[in-house]
């Protein structure tokens, strides 16, 4: 096929064919312009060319060389010539040599927070270590649960678990797997003090290698879903640092290197158990400015960007190659009030905060109806959505009432923190109709996220996604009063505290009857919406803009798994 952008076509290759060998190889210099020459000769005398092998270019007639008789000199001084224009036609246009595959680029609206696995219980931060370091178990796209380094597992008993690790897993700098690494980094997540997902392995007594490549696990009372928490615990080398800050793990892909702030760059790992990932290279990109991430899909600079913003799905749809993948997701966008100091304190200002609240408004106005209004803490999907809890409507009256009953006649004003990409106006809009007056602080996410970490946010927009699509993420994680020891409530960033519902909500991780476990989140649920002091807002669809040579289906919990990816 020609060149679109060169007319003037490369002479074909000069073919020497050997009788005793039966194969035929290129010539080069001075013999192929002999060993053309010649044969252009005896061409012209004969009286008919034989039809040639489609595989090789034969110049056209015009082409043809008007010398009759040409012996070796006769070649030999005609090569200047030829080399010379040669010279001249690669100067005019050459072919271009095919260019490198570019790395597969996904823009983030942040860096991860770090490279240690047990360090941030944070949506980010784990989907991009799930690209380096995997767990006994893993949830597929639709999330069911299923073996990822053990191979398989037994449940002798309600405390007991027994896993078998899958022969030949090595990490990424060879080392081989076993089960003193997997005891390591349980004990560890447990453990590390500033873990951030104790929270996991709440029901954990006692963890052991029986062997080099068998796992015993006890846990202090039964518990039914602890093959998905594991999914969480993702395994490191034994004897790792406090702080790892160059991860080595097991997964599909390796660390190439790290410039915060620019990139993040991954190679796929050749030793990994599970074979070759279609994506050889990938970086993450932390592009914090929506439009940004955009503007550089569109200009093709991104393969896959975060968070578009509904706002820009036409324009996104409108671009050759490119469009726009959506999920239901698993993550509910909310208030979260500390409850410490005035005027949160008082629960009639959280309640007026709650029904001054026009939530179907929202969804209109910053999702453009890609989500749906909630009136808790999880969605539909989530195993413990209570049903009969729906989104309240909106009483302005109410609200003013209550403000003014707490002694607020006047209203009140509040700091309400948030990342890039979150969308306040809209509630700074609708809450100062009720007297509720907002001051918008948008911060860096590496630089809210610490904030919360020290309980220094009073006000603060945020969400929560709910991975393993059970509401016990939620209570155990976030709800629960702060247990260092025992790992409950290392998100409890509000200081929330409800002695009722912490033993409820202990007592829900015992339940083996899933329908009676079911009927138990319900009624923390209905406990935890009491109290207002976690105000539900809205589900959102998880958002993506793509490419359209990137092959892809969004997954639910929104994770960005590159060995899920591939280019047409």
């Amino acid at each position: 096929m020609a060149n679109p952008t060169c007319r003037r076509l490369a002479p074909p290759p000069v073919l020497q064919f050997c009788r005793s060998t039966q194969r035929t190889w290129p010539l080069t210099g001075e013999d192929a312009v002999v060993k053309l020459l010649l044969a252009r000769r005896r061409r012209d005398a004969a009286p008919a060319a034989p039809a040639a092998p489609a595989s090789i270019a034969v110049p056209a007639a015009a082409e043809r060389s008007p010398i009759r008789s040409l012996g070796r000199a006769g070649a030999l001084a005609t090569l200047a010539c030829l080399l010379a224009c040669a010279a001249v036609g690669a100067a005019g246009c050459t072919r271009p040599a095919p260019a490198p595959a570019r790395p597969l680029r996904i823009a983030l609206h942040s860096d991860p927070l770090t490279l240690d696995p047990h360090l941030r219980n944070e949506a980010l931060t784990y989907s991009v270590m799930r690209n380096l370091y995997e767990g006994l178990t893993a949830f597929d796209a639709e999330m069911r649960i299923g073996p990822a380094l053990a191979a398989s597992w037994e449940n002798p008993n309600d405390l007991t678990w027994v896993f078998h690790l899958r022969p030949g897993v090595r990490f990424h700098d060879g080392r081989e797997l076993t089960a003193a690494d997997v005891v390591w980094s349980i004990e560890r997540a447990r453990t590390l003090p500033a873990s951030g997902f104790g929270s996991y392995v709440v029901a954990v007594d006692q963890v052991r290698a029986r062997d080099r490549h068998t796992v015993e696990l006890t846990t202090r009372r039964p518990y039914a879903i602890l093959l998905n928490k594991l999914a969480f615990v993702l395994i490191v080398p034994a004897g790792s640092p406090p702080e790892i800050r160059q991860p080595v793990g097991t997964g599909p892909y390796r660390l190439v290197s790290y410039q915060p702030g620019v990139r993040l760059a991954l190679r796929s790992f050749d030793g990994y158990w599970g074979g070759a990932s279609a994506v050889s290279q990938v970086e993450f990109l932390p592009v914090p400015s929506q439009p940004a991430r955009v503007e550089r899909l569109l200009a093709g600079d991104l393969d896959l960007i975060q968070e578009p913003g509904a706002e820009n799905f036409e324009r996104i749809r409108a671009t050759p190659r490119c469009r726009v993948l959506e999920q239901e997701s698993l993550t509910v966008v909310f208030l979260q009030l500390k409850t410490q100091r005035p005027p949160l304190s008082d629960v009639r200002v959280r309640r007026a905060i709650h029904l001054a609240l026009d939530r179907p408004a929202l969804v209109a106005a910053v999702l453009r109806g890609e989500g749906h209004p909630v009136g808790q803490m999880v969605g539909r999907s989530v195993f413990g959505y209570a049903p009969d809890i729906a989104p309240p409507p909106r009483d302005l009256a109410a609200a003013r009432r209550l403000l003014a009953q707490a002694g607020y006649r006047g209203g009140i004003d509040l700091d309400l923190e948030f990342r890039p990409g979150r969308q306040a106006t809209e509630i700074r809009r609708q809450l100062a109709e009720a007297g509720i007056r907002l001051r918008l602080v948008e911060r860096p996410w590496a630089e809210l996220y610490p904030r919360l970490l020290a309980h220094r946010v009073e006000f603060y927009l945020g969400a929560i996604l709910a991975p393993s699509a059970d509401a016990s993420d939620l209570f155990d994680a976030m709800v629960h009063s702060r247990d260092a020891a025992r790992g409950y409530g290392d998100g409890n960033f509000g200081d929330y505290h409800n002695a009722a519902l912490d033993t409820l909500i202990e007592e829900s991780g015992s339940t083996l009857d899933m329908l009676a476990r079911r009927a138990q989140l319900e009624r923390c649920m209905h406990l935890l919406m009491q109290d207002y002091a976690l105000i539900p807002l809205y589900v959102p669809w998880a958002l993506f803009g793509v490419r359209d040579d990137l092959v892809w289906q969004p997954r639910r919990d929104g994770y960005l798994l590159a060995r899920e990816m591939r280019r047409r």
